[in-house]
């Protein structure tokens, strides 16, 4: 092995703050980079870099997943019109 040889350095496992970034980025309406960063205790620019982790986007791929998996479930389950609209404001749509 050469002297010159870079070893990769492993990085460390997930943690609270990227769990809870990744909740505020699957919810309905998502809340601004800004926003999430600063609920994170974090630069946005750090945000940007944990988007761009395997590890987290694999993650972030399961709870929106499980978020749209459960959406349509409730969704199946309207019969009145009223779910409609308690369903709509639950998002911020009206």
């Amino acid at each position: 092995m050469g002297a010159n040889k870079k070893r990769k350095r492993r990085r460390a496992e997930l943690d609270d703050r990227h769990y809870l970034a990744i909740e505020l980025l699957t919810t309905v309406p998502t809340p601004n980079l800004d926003d999430i960063a600063r609920h994170c205790y974090v630069d946005r620019r750090t945000l940007y870099r944990w988007r761009l982790r395997k590890d987290f986007q694999r993650e972030l791929t399961k709870a929106q997943e499980r978020k749209h998996k459960h959406f349509r479930l409730k969704l199946s389950e309207i019969r009145r019109v009223e779910d409609f609209e308690f369903i709509f404001r639950a998002a911020g749509l009206i």
